[in-house]
């Protein structure tokens, strides 16, 4: 038969055990990031609804410490980016953004549907909207005008 606090003293090791194997090599670093904001029009007018914007490295995504930085328009177009944390920003380098227009349906819960852009704005590769990220401090990208036609 096990003591009671023997039971105990074999819990405490495992927990602690399993709690130093959580702290690995690979551990989570986030990169400095600078704030970018901006405005995004449809042929000249506010969307109305969100439009998902996406940054693709140019050099491609950074595999020792990978991260993914994205935002959504406001229905007047406003956007600020995000990394890490809601607004926190953009690492210090160059992208290629793209834009999906979808539409929220509200009995699904989802963001979907087609482009409302005819993915003219969809491919890292084909995209003309660029942002480049000094480090230097924030960034405003002004009015970025998208178009359907």
């Amino acid at each position: 038969m096990h003591s009671p606090t023997r039971c105990l003293w074999v819990g405490l090791i495992v927990c602690t055990v399993v709690a130093g194997c959580s702290y690995d090599e690979h551990q989570y670093h986030a990169k400095k990031t600078h704030p970018v904001t901006g405005t995004v029009t449809v042929n000249g007018s506010p969307p109305g609804s969100p439009i998902v914007i996406q940054c693709h490295p140019e050099n491609g995504i950074d595999a020792s410490n990978p991260s993914v930085t994205q935002g959504l328009t406001l229905p007047d177009g406003s956007f600020h980016l995000s990394t890490y944390e809601d607004g926190d920003g953009v690492p210090p380098g160059n992208y290629a953004l793209t834009f999906y227009w979808g539409e929220f349906k509200v009995i699904q819960g989802s963001y979907g549907g087609p482009d409302k852009l005819k993915n003219r704005y969809a491919k890292s590769d084909k995209s003309p909207i660029r942002l480049a990220v000094d480090g230097s401090g924030p960034v405003e990208m002004g009015t970025i005008d998208l178009t359907t036609k």
